[in-house]
Order: structure tokens, then C-alpha cells, then sequence
């Protein structure tokens, strides 16, 4: 479906482009490569992360706040490797650049959008 408009291909190549460009995205790949060249640093960042959602996900009110702290304390450490913090403040901004060009398509777009997702 995408292929059938170039106008709208053109323009999705100069977005990706754009992204693949900016500090955000070049701090992410930065902190990804260093992330890979310690062994088994991937996978505690992935556990750390699966855990973390996992938590969010299955908990809510004072109970997420309680179970959220606790995660914190147990992690601290790890969140204290300064490779660690680097790469998940790196996977934030990314994240969150991403929502952000999401939000501001679906705002500007007649989407109709239910309640609850």
C-alpha cells in the first residue's frame, strides 16, 4: 500500500532519514554498539527492561508504586553502570522522539482512535 503513493514514500524516506540524522538517534546507536561489545550486557539490559515492564503492566495504583520502588532498590546498582545508564537514557529519548512523531500524526490526521488504547 505504501509503495503505490512515491509522494508519501519520498517523504517517509526524508523522516527516516532525518531521524537516523539526529543526536537522538545517533546517541541510541552509540550506546546499542557499546552495549554489544560487553558479552551478556544485552541480555541484563533486556531482563532489566522485561522486568520493569512486566511490573507496569500487571500492577496498578498503590501497589505499582510499591512494587516500582522495590525494582528501583533492587536495581539501583545496575542502573549505576554507567554503560546501563547511558543506553537506557539513550532507549528513552529514542522512545519518546518516536511517540512523539506518532502523536503528532495521529493529531493531525482524522483518526478516530476508541478509548483505551
Amino acid at each position: 500500500m505504501l509503495k503505490s503513493d512515491p509522494r508519501i514514500m519520498n517523504s517517509l524516506e526524508e523522516l527516516i532519514s532525518s531521524i537516523k540524522n539526529s543526536e537522538i538517534y545517533r546517541n541510541y546507536e552509540e550506546a546499542s554498539e557499546a552495549v554489544s561489545r560487553e558479552p551478556g550486557l544485552q541480555e541484563r539490559i533486556d531482563e532489566y527492561r522485561r522486568n520493569n515492564f512486566l511490573i507496569q503492566q500487571n500492577n496498578e495504583g498503590g501497589e505499582l508504586l510499591r512494587k516500582l520502588e522495590a525494582f528501583e532498590l533492587e536495581t539501583a546498582a545496575f542502573r549505576l553502570e554507567p554503560l546501563v545508564d547511558k543506553y537506557l537514557c539513550a532507549e528513552r529519548d529514542f522512545v519518546k522522539l518516536k511517540q512523539d512523531i506518532d502523536n503528532r500524526m495521529l493529531s493531525e490526521l482524522a483518526f478516530s482512535i476508541p478509548s483505551g488504547f
